[in-house]
């Protein structure tokens, strides 16, 4: 690994994550977008599983960003590069993805992806129980939605 992109992108995450906490949600996307295009930009001979890690984390946190700002699909597509990057161990992008697909009253398939993520991450796991509410959050509005 180059020590030196690492550390630039270790930066524009550092700092898009100050971004966030400030609410200034268009800056972190602007800097976690920097970071993962750095990230996907890697020479080939270094090592893939460090880069997929990198990558899980930089579209999982541009996928909060984005939710904050309720845009759910760009927000879903994040959250489901970052399970695709890693999805094991990655309860947070698992719960984005049926967040984002809720907000967009788009529940079946919400229900298929917590399933999937429950089936993966563990319904004991430490994040599962947070997997669990959302579920029974799209279980009570799919109710709602099938008796209107």
């Amino acid at each position: 690994m180059n020590p030196k992109r690492s550390a630039q992108i270790n930066k524009l995450r550092e700092n898009a994550n100050a971004a966030y906490r400030k609410a200034n949600y268009d800056e972190a996307i602007k800097l976690y977008s920097l970071a993962i295009d750095m990230g996907l930009n890697r020479p080939g001979w270094e090592p893939m599983g460090i880069a997929r890690e990198e990558l899980s984390g930089l579209y999982a946190n541009r996928a909060q960003a984005q939710m904050a700002m309720q845009a759910w699909p760009e927000a879903l597509i994040d959250a489901k590069a970052s399970v695709d990057s890693k999805p094991v161990g990655n309860v947070k992008a698992w719960w984005r993805i049926a967040k984002c697909l809720a907000e967009m009253t788009r529940y079946e398939e919400a229900r298929k992806f917590l399933h999937k993520s429950l089936d993966i991450e563990g319904k004991d796991s430490e994040g599962g129980k947070e997997l669990f509410a959302l579920l029974g959050e799209v279980d009570r509005a799919l109710l709602r939605k099938l008796s209107a």
